[in-house]
């Protein structure tokens, strides 16, 4: 199950990247038994994946934009996913936590936000939190 996970998050990565024009609007991360840290500061930042396997993933975001809404897939297992993002995005968990958990610690916009990350995955075992 787990490696047809990996096979398919290759595959939708490719994808999103040729959809893409630009390089940088797409992030990727894969840690097994490690650590990733990355950072991303794009201007028509428009999503990516993190895949955390008995290690860590860091994504930091505060100096990205999303011009209408931005997707993340995530999943941790036996690791940890850690995400910071702006003050004025609003973020949307649809994680699926098995035995393990997702914690969205980032306070709300003041006001109306049209940037929206939506973070979607599974936590098996592991640990996803977004803070700004």
């Amino acid at each position: 199950m787990f490696g047809g996970y990996l096979v398919w998050q290759g595959y939708s990565g490719r994808q999103q990247r040729a959809a893409s024009g630009d390089s940088n609007s797409v992030v990727t991360g894969l840690a097994v038994l490690g650590g990733v840290a990355r950072g991303n500061n794009s201007r028509t930042f428009r999503g990516g994946n993190l895949t955390a396997v008995m290690g860590g993933c860091e994504l930091d975001l505060r100096q990205a934009g999303i011009d209408g809404e931005a997707v993340l897939d995530v999943f941790a297992m036996w690791g940890g996913i850690e995400i910071r993002v702006p003050e004025d995005w609003t973020v949307v968990g649809r994680v699926t936590p098995l035995l393990g958990g997702f914690d969205d610690k980032t306070r709300p916009p003041q006001g109306a936000s049209t940037h929206r990350l939506v973070i979607r995955g599974f936590a098996i075992m592991g640990g996803i939190e977004v803070k700004n």
